[in-house]
């Protein structure tokens, strides 16, 4: 009976224990080159379709840098979720990964960042090897974090839903 009794906290105490999940992505297409450059067209046509591909995943938190693409880009999935887009000072990724890690354990984020801040977070948060360049827009990278020792893990995703 006492082993039974183990064996069940055991089992309850594995499955408490879940991984972590952050999304990143580039923001969609901008209209120019700049810190003030907002969507394109086509960047809020993909921005629209982003929800198909990433609601699967079941976010609880979307974060976007204080830049207004970023934001813009993470509207229409924040409508269909009903959430906020918490916002963070670009420059300030190192900080927002120490946040992830305190608050969202066991859950789901998106982070919608720029191609030269998303491979600072992903490293923040344990992720070894380098992060890919990144060149276009359609592409997301799922990081599992597990709740044990073991290290991250980052999945490079293509947009499947494209925009129209």
């Amino acid at each position: 009976m006492l082993r039974k009794l183990l064996l069940s906290f055991l089992l309850i105490l594995g499955l408490d224990a879940q991984e972590s999940v952050v999304v990143f992505l580039r923001h969609a297409e901008k209209t120019r080159r700049g810190d003030m450059a907002e969507l394109s067209p086509a960047g809020h046509r993909r921005a629209a379709a982003l929800p198909l591909d990433l609601l699967p995943y079941r976010p609880v938190a979307l974060f976007a840098s204080d830049r207004r693409r970023t934001q813009q880009t993470l509207a229409p999935l924040a409508a269909r979720l009903g959430l906020p887009v918490q916002i963070y000072e670009r420059g300030q990724e190192a900080a927002l990964s120490q946040r992830l890690r305190l608050f969202y354990e066991g859950k789901t984020v998106i982070v919608c960042g720029h191609s030269d801040t998303l491979g600072a977070m992903v490293g923040a948060l344990g992720h070894e090897p380098e992060f890919p360049e990144i060149l276009g827009f359609d592409r997301y990278w799922v990081l599992r974090i597990p709740a044990g020792q073991e290290p991250p893990s980052l999945e490079e995703h293509r947009q499947k839903h494209r925009p129209r």
